[in-house]
């Protein structure tokens, strides 16, 4: 599913991206799987608004960390020890429980923080008496 167009994208204020159809499928991919393919039961364009944007800023954000950190998986991210991007060092620690609960799906922290914005990720028991 195509969550995102690339006027959209250059709207929210993203530099303009190399190759943007493949970054959008994969940005899109990793969002799904997180939010547990969602939309295969809920019609995206006819969703609650605040959590539509909320999606498009996700795949936005995981699109700008795709291109600018080069890594598309999961398994990259996780057999990096390190990595240089510009001025910022990023430093992983191979096999550790991380806090960034998307670090297993390769979103972005921003990606992330939108998801959870939007309400996905969170875990609740429901009781009934």
């Amino acid at each position: 599913m195509t969550y995102l167009t690339e006027t959209e994208f250059l709207k929210l204020g993203f530099e303009d991206v190399e190759d943007f159809e493949k970054l959008e499928a994969r940005a899109a991919m990793a969002v799904d799987l997180y939010i547990k393919n969602f939309y295969d039961f809920t019609d995206f364009e006819t969703d609650f608004e605040p959590r539509k944007q909320a999606v498009k800023k996700a795949v936005a954000y995981q699109i700008a960390y795709l291109d600018s950190s080069g890594i598309m998986t999961a398994e990259d991210k996780t057999s990096l020890a390190s990595m240089t991007v510009g001025r910022t060092h990023v430093s992983y620690q191979n096999g550790s429980k991380s806090s960034n609960g998307g670090q297993k799906y390769n979103l972005s922290l921003d990606a992330l923080n939108w998801l959870m914005l939007a309400g996905f990720g969170c875990k609740a028991v429901s009781y009934d008496r």
